[in-house]
């Protein structure tokens, strides 16, 4: 039986990135976005790379902001392939006019960058669960980022959306613990990884002016690696981290703790006493 792995946000960024190193003849990847027309290009030109036909790769149509689109994409991947193994919330946003000092910004662009990142990665997560819970087995992972655990000046909206998804993230894990279903929510930070969305932040005004450090690491050319993201997504689809659900892991730094021995309380957001 093959796997079934969803990722969300698979036309951009990150998303696109992981597509290209979860593909196999052994799995089944959906793809899932806004634009048909990219989904549709992104599948094509996988296939095409690879030699996958279309029982390895699909896409599947929605706005992960309406609940409405996300619960026809479930419905309709449940009906298609039966199961999900592993369901990545990976969308998320960088907006340029929620970028500046949290004073000076318009609250509804401010409201708009949470949403889009807390409020997709929940509808997700919701969407994933009830479709995977008769199954038992499986796995929730939703992406962390910069200001999760330290302060992101001038970027607040982010920051504070993405330490939201932690603790969300550890909150989903106990609750499906105390429910007595067997799917396990994990939260991590891929890093700063070079693709198109990075470098057009880089390169935009509000960037040079609020965050100039973003242009030095990427000048400097040591930026994550996403081959750091597919060891630990490996890693949590082989069943061997499940002890470790709820947790928070930086890609950059996982593979040697994994290879060392992870010592789980250093992979907790907590309040210091």
């Amino acid at each position: 039986m093959k796997q079934v792995i969803v990722i969300t946000g698979a036309t951009g960024g990150i998303g696109q990135l992981l597509v290209n190193g979860l593909q196999s003849v052994e799995r089944h990847l959906v793809c899932v976005g806004r634009r048909e027309s990219a989904l549709s290009d992104l599948v094509e030109r996988v296939k095409c790379e690879n030699g996958l036909a279309d029982e390895h790769i699909s896409y599947q149509v929605a706005d992960m902001s309406s609940s409405i689109d996300v619960e026809m994409a479930a419905t309709k991947i449940k009906s298609s392939l039966g199961r999900v193994d592993l369901w990545i919330n990976n969308v998320g946003v960088n907006n340029h006019d929620a970028m500046g000092p949290s004073w000076e910004l318009e609250s509804d662009e401010w409201f708009k960058e949470v949403q889009l990142n807390l409020f997709t990665s929940y509808l997700g997560s919701r969407a994933a669960i009830n479709l995977m819970k008769s199954q038992q087995r499986g796995y929730v992972v939703n992406l962390g980022g910069g200001g999760a655990d330290t302060p992101k000046p001038f970027g607040s909206a982010y920051g504070a959306a993405k330490a939201a998804i932690v603790k969300f993230t550890e909150t989903l894990n106990h609750e499906c613990i105390e429910e007595k279903i067997g799917i396990r929510a994990f939260c991590f930070n891929p890093g700063f990884i070079r693709n198109e969305r990075t470098e057009a932040l880089v390169k935009s005004e509000v960037a040079k002016k609020y965050m100039p450090n973003l242009e030095k690491v990427m000048d400097s050319g040591k930026m994550s690696d996403i081959g750091d993201s597919l060891f630990l997504l490996e890693t949590l689809l082989s069943g061997k981290a499940d002890h470790l659900g709820g947790h928070y892991f930086s890609a950059d730094l996982f593979r040697k703790q994994w290879e060392e021995g992870i010592q789980p309380e250093a992979c907790l957001l907590r309040v210091s006493r």
